[in-house]
């Protein structure tokens, strides 16, 4: 469970205050009905006190008296009721007891006062209830037998609590329940705004997320983080429309260039203003690829066959090849490869890891593009390899290390394998190079093959 979750917290809190209100609340009510059955006991046994003190009458011996009629039903012990008289001092002036001496202590102070007993005929509830006759104090003392038939409410508080127990945990269990559903009803806009949010990147800037049924604390958030994806997307568009115009005005200039270069009579000059020129072109045409690559949209049911792709690298790029006194060949699968993605976008990484692969090569070398059947195309050549040191950054935009370094790698801009890197990632895949035995390196795209589908059977 993440306790960072506010449905996860809400429900735990929600767990807690379930279990503490399950053992709470019986007690709390077991308590509220044992203070009302005691209060209902004492008024019953005043309604008896007050029937005894109208009652009585002193005799001749300081003593008190009942009427026969009165006294008869205590002294059988047939309602559970008895009774006792003391003085101030605690001296017995009348009881139903066989003994005749007092049901309980003497109160300390002057007012009502309740006490249990229990005897070997059962448990007593008993109240002292002071009281004054012939300008003497007295004290009324009136008990019931617990143990009675006629007296249920004991009874029913000391059952109380198990039944109500459960029925307090299975009701708050319900309410839990009920609390988990309305909290999950509450969040799923949350959810889904989450969702949709996820799904924000470059290639689809526009979408924002959904105000109309957030709960009133989050729509000011939703609206500020709306807020804040359009600035986002105006910056972003600002930079990307920079980039593709310097693109484009760049082309005119260096083409200019290149046709006046070309006149020059010095041979060597020519060929090195053309080479600085053709890294310059490239440049601009990895600019291009970036910011188009950054509005294209690959959707779930996109895509290519990976063996004609490199069919179509090879075929574009063996004139180059040849121009260089290199060989470039196609090897693997010898039929389609079906992967996830886009042709034009597969078709670019591998054209810049196979221009890669051709220009670190030696002389009479051979570049070979290897498709493999589960969506793997592989660049091999001879050339020079890659420094274990530059392998973990070599897909870095802009990064192309020490100079020394960075011929062994070309000395381009750093653009290109970055493209192929930032290519794999949109289709899902990844890239990866090692060193070929024997010397030089190999460039892996591994991309998401599509699923087969299998015949029906015809039963």
């Amino acid at each position: 469970m993440n306790f960072r979750s506010t449905f996860s917290q809400i429900v735990w809190l929600q767990v807690l205050a379930v279990g503490a209100a399950s053992l709470a609340m019986p007690v709390a009510i077991y308590m509220f009905l044992d203070r009302t059955v005691s209060a209902y006991q004492v008024q019953m046994l005043r309604n008896r006190e007050q029937v005894l003190f109208h009652a009585m009458r002193p005799d001749a011996g300081r003593g008190m008296t009942l009427p026969p009629g009165l006294q008869a039903p205590y002294a059988q012990e047939i309602s559970g009721f008895a009774f006792s008289v003391m003085d101030g001092s605690g001296h017995v002036l009348l009881s139903s007891e066989a003994d005749k001496g007092a049901l309980g202590p003497l109160p300390v102070r002057r007012g009502e006062a309740v006490f249990r007993r229990k005897t070997g005929k059962g448990t007593y509830f008993g109240a002292s209830f002071p009281e004054a006759m012939a300008g003497r104090p007295i004290w009324i003392q009136v008990e019931q037998n617990q143990e009675n038939p006629d007296v249920v409410l004991d009874d029913v508080v000391a059952q109380f609590l198990p039944a109500a127990g459960w029925l307090t945990a299975a009701l708050l269990a319900f309410l839990l329940m009920a609390d988990i559903v309305i909290v999950r009803r509450a969040l799923k806009p949350i959810v889904l705004a989450s969702r949709l949010a996820g799904e924000i990147s470059p290639s689809n800037m526009d979408l924002r997320l959904p105000s109309e049924d957030m709960p009133s604390e989050i729509t000011p958030l939703v609206v500020a983080v709306n807020q804040a994806f359009d600035r986002l997307e105006q910056g972003f568009r600002a930079q990307r429309d920079l980039t593709t115009d310097v693109a484009h005005e760049l082309r005119t200039p260096l083409s200019v260039l290149r046709m006046r270069v070309e006149f020059l009579p010095d041979a060597e000059v020519r060929r090195r203003l053309l080479a600085d020129i053709d890294v310059m072109s490239r440049l601009v045409n990895q600019l291009l690829s970036i910011a188009e690559l950054e509005t294209m949209v690959i959707g779930p049911a996109d895509q290519a066959d990976l063996r004609q792709v490199c069919l179509e690298v090879v075929e574009l790029l063996a004139p180059l090849a040849v121009a260089q006194d290199k060989a470039l060949e196609l090897t693997g699968a010898r039929r389609g490869v079906k992967v996830h993605g886009q042709p034009d976008l597969l078709f670019q990484a591998v054209r810049n890891l196979v221009e890669n692969a051709i220009r670190h090569s030696p002389p009479q070398g051979v570049v070979t593009v290897e498709v493999c059947e589960g969506g793997v195309v592989k660049v091999l050549d001879r050339g020079p390899g890659v420094p274990q040191a530059m392998k973990a950054r070599l897909f870095e935009r802009f990064w192309r290390g020490r100079r020394k370094e960075r011929s062994a790698v070309g000395g381009g801009a750093g653009l290109g394998l970055s493209i192929v890197a930032r290519i794999a990632e949109e289709h899902g895949g990844t890239v990866s190079v090692e060193d070929r035995p024997g010397g030089g390196a190999v460039f892996s795209v591994t991309l998401r093959p599509m699923p087969t589908r299998q015949p029906a059977q015809i039963s």
